[in-house]
């Protein structure tokens, strides 16, 4: 036994003969002069017990974001990457008794999250995982009016993160080749295949001709498209003798062609 400061008297368990192996170094106090007469542990963590008397294996972070990379890893081509690393460093799940597994994640642009489970002892863990996969893709080198065709002079290969472009790109120029803004495009963007389509040759309001052929008869019609469509689409279009509206293809600038 031994009296400190303010009245204390400490007492030190003989710990050692209940477990040789722990450090005699936890106290107790009993408080003389504060009203009290009971018994009240002082926890000194950092001496009270060396790392080693509780430590039970933890799983490693490294190898929990291991498999979750590897799992999105194996749905991307090969000029991606992929990295993990921002799982929380005081996580301590206990050791996994096998490998953990990781559930086939959902790609969505450049992140992610990956489910990873361990069977025994169960526990789950969602990991958050980054993608970058740069490419050529087709951008803007000039701005284009809506309409206007997509010619060598306003587009042009530039490196991008494809995983950054959720609405898709163009890989070749050759892809865009004929092709036309259907929107106006500012320099620097990437081109999406909602951005261009084939040149259309209809346009809602414009006249054409509305050609129709059975056999060896051919006749031909006046008429009003009541859409925008390309060569080889289908569009609506008015007679402008009979107002009946008919239905057709586009095979050229300005001509439609029915069944009779």
């Amino acid at each position: 036994m031994a009296v400190g400061s303010m009245g204390l008297r400490l007492y030190r368990p003989r710990i050692a003969e209940v477990d040789p192996e722990l450090p005699a170094t936890c106290w107790h106090a009993t408080c003389s002069g504060c009203g009290m007469n009971r018994s009240v542990p002082i926890l000194l963590a950092a001496a009270v017990l060396s790392p080693a008397v509780f430590a039970a294996p933890v799983e490693s972070p490294a190898r929990i974001d291991a498999v979750a990379v590897a799992a999105v890893a194996a749905q991307l081509p090969a000029s991606a990457q992929v990295s993990g690393g921002a799982l929380d460093p005081r996580l301590r799940l206990p050791a996994c008794g096998q490998a953990p597994t990781a559930d086939p994640p959902a790609l969505r642009g450049s992140q992610t999250s990956v489910t990873v489970r361990c069977a025994q002892p169960a526990w789950t863990v969602y990991v958050p995982v980054r993608i970058s996969d740069m490419r050529p893709v087709v951008v803007v080198s000039q701005a284009v009016a809506r309409g206007e065709r997509l010619g060598a002079d306003r587009v042009v290969l530039q490196t991008r993160d494809v995983a950054t472009l959720p609405f898709g790109y163009f890989a070749g120029l050759d892809e865009v080749a004929g092709l036309e803004a259907r929107r106006s495009l500012q320099a620097g963007a990437v081109l999406t295949p909602n951005d261009a389509q084939l040149p259309q040759l209809v346009r809602r309001g414009q006249s054409v001709t509305v050609v129709g052929r059975s056999g060896g008869i051919e006749v031909r019609a006046e008429g009003t498209a009541m859409g925008n469509a390309a060569q080889g689409e289908r569009v609506r279009v008015r007679n402008a003798g009979s107002r009946r509206v008919v239905e057709g293809v586009v095979t050229a600038d300005g001509v439609v062609e029915v069944s009779l």
